[in-house]
């Protein structure tokens, strides 16, 4: 029978670029079980505004990036409302699995894996799941970023994050997500609205890092270790500084740390920030530091637990 996706699929324009295809995305495509190796600067691109697209049960082994979102040179924006990416598998990604821009929207990436590598260029730093400019309404669901590392001087700052949302990004859902081996944050979000339900971060350098308010159900940080750099160490780093945009307040439900090591808990930079936390379990060495102050950064009161506090 015939798949009046795949007539889509096969409709839209595809561009050689170093031999290998290239889908310029267009509005009501599906792109389906697509196969790829060592690909560019996006085997998705998205270069102008559309709609209702779906890339699913995608494998790439190697490459720069899987979806890219950057506008045509005649164009000044390329936003994508009601884009759906679900059960792709990507490796060796040098720069990232997605980016995604402009106003994109009401969006969804489900049961996406990716793993990156030791990246070494100027200017490439690498992300799994990047949002920027003003990317609202999205939520991603069981994708998992790891080992996005980008490799500087040892008096450089390493970045290199699984998930990162900018200023100007709002109402982000993050579900049972997971980053780890990252040489920067796990998760590392400026969006505003954002909920995380059920996520983990685990040997990052930074498990966590909000810069703006952020709820969440469920959150489990496991051993966080310095890859390289200059950059802290820690559980989770709370950015309070006058950039935020108001206080931060940060309210987690359930709060697993898991340590051999005695990282801070909460490294909190630049300004006073509210920390409320529900049920917790807490496995650190003795004397780790629940909280740690980093350019005048704060808790006033204390991080409150709506239980027993941990003995640390």
């Amino acid at each position: 029978m015939d798949d009046p996706s795949s007539r889509l699929a096969a409709a839209a324009v595809r561009i050689a670029a170093g031999g290998e295809p290239v889908y310029v995305v267009r509005s009501g495509a599906s792109y389906r079980g697509v196969r790829a190796r060592e690909v560019g600067n996006g085997l998705f691109v998205i270069r102008e505004p559309v709609r209702n697209v779906t890339i699913a049960n995608v494998r790439v082994d190697g490459g720069y990036r899987v979806i890219e979102n950057t506008a045509a040179p005649d164009l000044v924006a390329a936003g994508c409302a009601g884009l759906h990416v679900r059960g792709a598998r990507a490796t060796g990604l040098e720069r990232s699995f997605a980016r995604i821009r402009y106003d994109s929207r009401h969006g969804v990436i489900e049961d996406v894996s990716a793993s990156g590598m030791l990246t070494t260029g100027s200017t490439d730093l690498p992300v799994g799941i990047a949002f920027a400019d003003t990317a609202h309404d999205f939520r991603i669901e069981r994708c998992f970023m790891r080992g996005f590392q980008w490799k500087r001087r040892d008096t450089q700052y390493w970045n290199g994050d699984g998930f990162s949302t900018e200023r100007g990004n709002r109402r982000f859902l993050f579900r049972q997500c997971a980053a780890w081996d990252n040489s920067d944050g796990g998760f590392d979000l400026k969006s505003t609205d954002t909920l995380l339900d059920d996520c983990t971060s685990g040997r990052n350098a930074r498990n966590f890092r909000f810069w703006s308010s952020v709820r969440a159900t469920r959150l489990i940080s496991l051993d966080p270790i310095k890859i390289g750099g200059i950059g802290d160490t820690n559980h989770f780093t709370i950015m309070a500084g006058p950039s935020a945009g108001g206080p931060v307040e940060i309210h987690i439900g359930h709060l697993v740390v898991k340590s051999d090591r005695g990282w801070p808990i909460f490294d909190v930079h630049d300004g006073p920030a509210r920390i409320v936390v529900g049920s917790h379990d807490i496995q650190v060495p003795p004397g780790t530091p629940l909280v740690r102050s980093r350019g005048g950064g704060s808790v006033p009161g204390g991080v409150s637990f709506s239980g027993t506090p941990p003995k640390l």
